[in-house]
């Protein structure tokens, strides 16, 4: 024991007094690999790189004998500690047939953009709610704004917990954070880009062009209201455009991230708060009437009539936190007719 702690402890210092970023890139083309998330063996999420392949070390601490790497819902590799000390971690990552977003080119009033969706949050690195499924934005057309957004189909996974108290922030299941994301700003990028509250990060490939937007609050003192305190929030979101594009009709993909931290006035220290979130466009179309059929995400169920997870290029972070130890997340009864 003495031994594996004193391990620890020497990679530990390593860390701190080596470069403060790690950049991850693909083995097989050289680009860097974002979104890859790093998994303790226990399933905590520690950290995912930026669009630029980027991880802050600290973010790795305290340091695991290993780690879990996870890109596109697949396991790409498990890495030591020891396999870190490099400034550049090259990764054999799987190449995903996604298919193409089919584009309508009949011009209306409204449209609309289709595809699979998950979003979950972790507390102190533990997942804590999930959901996934198949959502449609409505934007008009002229001013590319947000005016509906329905769901056709999803499933919430829970965890179960008997012993809530709302004094113990870690006890909770935070259901409410189950929310898609606006993707308000998606249709007029050109704003967010230039504005100077937000650090801004772009890079291309010979595909796409991947947009990164960064801000922050709270950074100096706690906001406290009904005996919690918020504090370091800290929000990241990355928009894929086809390349040299910020047309809406040319949107491909979109994460999120929301961290900040909370605790009860009687707890000692906060608490790491991240949420996560994923859409990818597959179908945009025009349309002068959208549909009214919408299903509301109730997170104490699932409802659903095909499996439309194991369609190919599906965000399915299912299989990743189910396959850790532990009792895990519980799914909703499905109140669809399920074939």
């Amino acid at each position: 024991m003495k031994t594996k702690l004193l391990f620890l402890l020497v990679f530990a210092a390593s860390f701190l007094v080596s470069a403060q970023t790690l950049k991850l890139v693909s083995a097989n083309t050289g680009e860097p690999l974002s979104n890859v998330s790093f998994f303790s063996a226990k399933g905590e999420l520690y950290t995912t790189s930026d669009v630029e392949g980027l991880v802050q070390r600290d973010a790795l601490l305290p340091v695991q004998e290993s780690y879990i790497l996870v890109h596109d819902s697949y396991t790409l590799a498990t890495v030591s500690a020891k396999d870190l000390q490099v400034s550049t971690l090259k990764l054999n990552d799987r190449v995903t047939e996604i298919a193409p977003v089919v584009v309508s080119s009949k011009k209306a009033r409204f449209m609309t953009v289709r595809g699979p969706f998950n979003v979950y949050l972790t507390v102190n690195k533990e997942f804590n709610v999930y959901a996934d499924g198949i959502a449609t934005y409505v934007y008009d057309s002229n001013t590319k704004k947000v005016k509906d957004l329905y769901i056709e189909q999803y499933r919430s996974f829970t965890r179960k917990n008997e012993n809530e108290d709302r004094k113990k922030i870690a006890s909770m299941v935070y259901t409410g954070f189950l929310k898609l994301p606006e993707l308000e700003r998606i249709g007029k990028m050109q704003e967010p880009k230039t504005n100077p509250k937000n650090k801004y990060k772009e890079v291309s490939n010979d595909d796409i062009t991947m947009m990164q937007l960064n801000s922050a609050a709270l950074q100096e003192k706690p906001f406290s209201i009904f005996g919690y305190s918020f504090y370091d929030f800290v929000y990241k979101s990355t928009v894929n455009f086809t390349k040299g594009s910020v047309n809406l009709r040319d949107f491909t993909g979109y994460n999120e991230q929301l961290a900040f931290k909370l605790k009860h006035k009687s707890e000692p220290d906060f608490h790491q708060m991240i949420k996560y979130a994923t859409f990818i466009p597959q179908e945009i179309g025009f349309t002068d009437k959208p549909e009214s059929n919408k299903v509301k995400l109730d997170p104490a169920k699932s409802s659903y009539s095909e499996r439309y997870w194991e369609e190919v290029g599906f965000p399915n972070m299912q299989p990743v936190f189910s396959s850790f130890s532990g009792e895990g997340l519980h799914e909703g009864p499905n109140g669809g007719q399920h074939n």
